[in-house]
């Protein structure tokens, strides 16, 4: 007589929550440890600690991964300081928190003779440097002394994504030398080179940045005096809260 074989039923698991629970109290952990980390801003610590999750995350130098760029935006979410962009302000915010950035970053002299202006509109925030401070004259080449205030300046606008366009601005006295035949070519060579500055030594993403030159066609104040005059000779940087208002 053939022996019947019983059908053991399958032994259901009750404890696999135990498994979604688990790894969430460790990412409950992980981010507070984030916010711990980053309370005291540290560029040079923030990017370690940034380039750390993503080697545990088995994630550096995996250019196969198609998720790459939305995690990276993920992490880079993650380790900016709390307080940071304002992502949903408005211009004003934005200037608010430009204002407060460089105040923080740069002490007052340098600060003073480095940035002309800080104000905004309705598109967005602009930043108007000195050209004094940062080209000697008639000149697009950089002073080397003005490039540490010239990085604080590119560490604002790491904290966002936003359109920058970079605008040269000059006096309305009438250039001489061969290398520039106008006030048009010196504003846009200085405008160009701030660009170039921004996208070779802060890795900013050249697709951010328009370079325009107005020479000497829009001056804030008569060009009656040396005072007015080096009013006039500016680069403004403007970040474009509302791209919808911006054509360019």
């Amino acid at each position: 007589m053939a022996r019947k074989h019983k059908k053991h039923e399958e032994h259901e698991n009750h404890e696999r929550w135990l498994v979604s629970y688990a790894d969430f109290i460790t990412l409950l952990f992980a981010f507070f440890v984030v916010m711990y980390a980053t309370s005291n801003a540290n560029e040079e610590k923030q990017k370690e600690f940034e380039d750390s999750i993503k080697l545990n995350l088995h994630l550096v130098g995996n250019g196969s991964n198609s998720n790459g760029n939305a995690i990276d935006d993920a992490i880079a979410e993650l380790v900016m300081p709390v307080g940071n962009y304002p992502r949903k302000g408005g211009p004003q915010e934005v200037e608010d928190f430009v204002e407060r950035s460089l105040d923080k970053s740069m002490d007052g002299d340098q600060k003073k003779q480095a940035i002309q202006d800080i104000y905004h509109d309705s598109v967005g925030v602009r930043i108007a440097l000195a050209a004094s401070t940062f080209f000697p004259e008639g000149s697009a080449k950089l002073k080397m002394s003005a490039l540490t205030s010239l990085d604080k300046v590119a560490d604002v606008l790491k904290t966002n994504k936003k359109r920058i366009i970079i605008e040269g601005h000059t006096d309305d006295v009438p250039i001489v030398g061969q290398l520039f035949p106008s006030n048009w070519e010196l504003a846009g060579g200085r405008a160009t080179a701030v660009v170039r500055y921004f996208v070779k030594y802060h890795n900013l993403d050249p697709k951010r940045f328009v370079a325009i030159s107005y020479g000497d066609q829009k001056p804030i104040v008569p060009n009656d005096n040396d005072d007015h005059r080096a009013m006039n000779r500016r680069i403004e940087i403007f970040i474009v809260t509302d791209d919808k208002k911006v054509d360019i």
